[in-house]
């Protein structure tokens, strides 16, 4: 009985073993066709990450600030200057009436330079210093905020991976299991029912490994979108090559947090962001603080008239008529007595007062100016019936 029982179970095995050949184990890996090390990882977030790069970004408008910030500190040129021509004819404006009788070709120009010096701009260069290194100091917590986001999701596929070939193992595990079940059923040695456990057991580790495999997929797909680079090919052919040995840490808490009181760059950003805010107050009571400038400035103004001929012929019938007026005039006075004309000489020529001249003609100031008022009005009178 015991002999054939063992021979009926060394059929069994050799039965189970030719099913097994046949039953379809877990599908194998497919070969790598991309290798990623945790520092290649690394180097490639520093180098494509789209949240990294926007903080290097914020660098230049920082140093911008210190430059302009400086800047304010040297003078200001202005130069300007203007061409303008105007053509002959009549403008109103406001109810008057200007008239020009030749075109003209103007021109002008100005310099101005100009200083200015206040304590608001003592302070805000220390406030954009400030802001320089804050924005150095998020440039590093950012920097290693990428490393340890792309070092943790570097683990979790490795983790991810590691379980698709524990699930792979079982699935192959289980392919054996129902292979024996049903060469055990096949001498009488299981019933039914355990085939279909093992059936079970079969399908749920089939259902176990598809899940691990998506997760590793998705996990090594996360990688890549932190890292910011599209995948470079199926996430089945990626292979991530670092693996890390399982040790115990062996950390001393208090020595932990005093490194993290001094190291911890988001810690620093805060910082020198605290360092920032107060030279941005500082900056904001400077605004009452007194200012010193000083200005210099060079101008000119032409003016050509393009007619010359029409201003000399103006100035030529002045002259004329002044000539005429004088002439008229002289042949008035050449009528007049020689007391008269003495007495318009002495107070229009020699520019004498009244005093003086009733001093040279013994006579009264009163009379002089009685005199003189008499013959300024037969003048006057004469000289408008002349221009009748």
């Amino acid at each position: 009985m015991n002999r054939s029982t063992s021979l009926g179970a060394g059929f069994a095995l050799v039965i189970a073993s030719m099913l097994a050949a046949q039953e379809p184990a877990a599908p194998a890996r497919a070969a790598p066709t991309v290798r990623l090390s945790l520092s290649e990882a690394i180097d490639q977030a520093r180098r494509w990450s789209p949240t990294y790069r926007q903080t290097l970004n914020d660098a230049s408008p920082a140093g911008w600030g210190v430059t302009q910030s400086y800047g304010s500190l040297m003078p200001s040129l202005d130069v300007s200057g203007g061409m303008s021509y105007s053509g002959a004819g009549k403008t109103t404006f406001g109810g008057t009436t200007f008239q020009q009788s030749s075109p003209s070709l103007s021109s002008s120009y100005s310099l101005i330079l100009g200083w200015r010096f206040s304590g608001a701009q003592l302070t805000t260069m220390g406030e954009q210093k400030a802001n320089r290194r804050a924005a150095d100091a998020d440039i590093v917590n950012a920097g290693e905020a990428l490393r340890s986001d792309v070092t943790i999701q570097y683990l979790t596929a490795l983790q991810a991976a590691a379980q698709t070939e524990v699930a792979r193992q079982q699935v192959q595990r289980n392919a054996d299991f129902l292979a024996l079940a049903r060469a055990r059923y096949q001498f009488g040695q299981a019933t039914m029912l355990d085939v279909r456990q093992a059936e079970v057991l079969k399908g749920q580790s089939d259902v176990a490994l598809l899940r691990a495999q998506q997760a590793e997929n998705e996990a090594k797909l996360e990688l890549f979108r932190r890292i910011g680079i599209s995948i470079p090919a199926l996430p089945e052919e990626v292979q991530l090559s670092d693996s890390f040995p399982v040790t115990q840490p062996q950390f001393d808490p208090k020595q932990l947090m005093g490194i993290a009181l001094e190291e911890n760059p988001s810690l620093k950003a805060y910082r020198a962001r605290e360092a920032a805010a107060t030279w941005s107050v500082r900056a904001a009571k400077s605004q009452f603080l007194p200012t010193v400038s000083a200005t210099a400035a060079l101008s000119a103004y032409t003016q050509e008239f393009t007619n010359t001929d029409l201003f000399l012929g103006q100035r030529l019938t002045g002259a004329q008529g002044t000539a005429e007026i004088c002439r008229f005039q002289n042949a008035l006075i050449g009528t007049l007595p020689d007391d008269d004309q003495e007495l318009l000489r002495l107070r229009y020529v020699a520019e004498l007062s009244f005093a003086e001249i009733a001093a040279l003609q013994d006579r009264k100031i009163d009379a002089v100016k009685k005199t003189l008022y008499r013959l300024q009005a037969r003048l006057q009178k004469q000289m408008e019936a002349g221009d009748e």
